[in-house]
């Protein structure tokens, strides 16, 4: 007879064998997804999170008719990170032509959402706000968890601007090089300034006599 610690064996055996499948069948899904995303852009590194589909809004403020309107941009929507600033962006590949949506996270972005629905304020106030409709609303609170642990974590790094180079200033029409100016423990030195000094101490006689001895003390060759 077949024993039952057998039994559990091969059933755990099995297990682990369907869920390594899946995790296979899962990374190339993902590598599916991202070489298309890397043709157009090179820096994209990974696919945070996506949903593999919705509908995106854009809130018209302004006119008679003030209300959310379509933004003719259907398709999978994802949470990409990049190798270099901007290092966070929502894409949605749009299915009806090549006029993508691609918003770079910011940490001054302003999120809400409710059921079926992500709306999020961007940095740009002269940018219109927009919505994305998920069909499947537990679709939205995963792309919803991931948006607000990054925005979590762009918030608490932010991007540090970066620093201007140094600036080498033209020296001055004399010659004296305007670096320093104003610091006390630097010396400016110009031309003028060499021959006022040269010409001091080639009237110093002591100078002029230690020079002498040096002289005649070095061993001819």
């Amino acid at each position: 007879k077949i024993s039952r610690v057998f039994i559990c064996r091969l059933g755990r055996g099995a297990a682990i064998a369907r869920a390594m499948s899946s995790q296979n069948m899962e990374q190339q899904r993902m590598r599916g997804m991202l070489e298309p995303l890397q043709e157009k852009d090179p820096d994209i590194s990974q696919i945070v999170t996506y949903s593999k589909f919705v509908v995106a809004y854009f809130l018209q403020q302004e006119g008679a008719s003030p209300g959310w309107r379509k933004a003719n941009i259907e398709g999978p929507v994802y949470l990409i990170k990049r190798q270099k600033a901007p290092f966070y962006q929502i894409i949605v590949k749009n299915q009806f032509s090549n006029s993508d949506l691609i918003d770079n996270l910011h940490p001054d972005w302003e999120l809400d959402c409710q059921k079926n629905y992500i709306f999020y304020k961007i940095e740009d106030t002269k940018q219109q706000i927009r919505g994305l409709w998920f069909h499947n609303d537990a679709e939205r609170v995963k792309i919803e968890t991931m948006l607000e642990q990054t925005m979590e974590e762009l918030r608490s790094k932010p991007e540090k601007p970066a620093m201007p180079p140094p600036q080498r200033e033209a020296p001055s029409a004399n010659g004296d090089s305007q670096l320093g100016r104003d610091d006390p423990d630097t010396v400016v030195v110009s031309r003028d300034s060499v021959k006022s000094v040269l010409q001091e101490l080639a009237n110093d006689d002591d100078f002029v006599t230690m020079v002498w001895q040096k002289l005649k003390s070095k061993p001819s060759m």
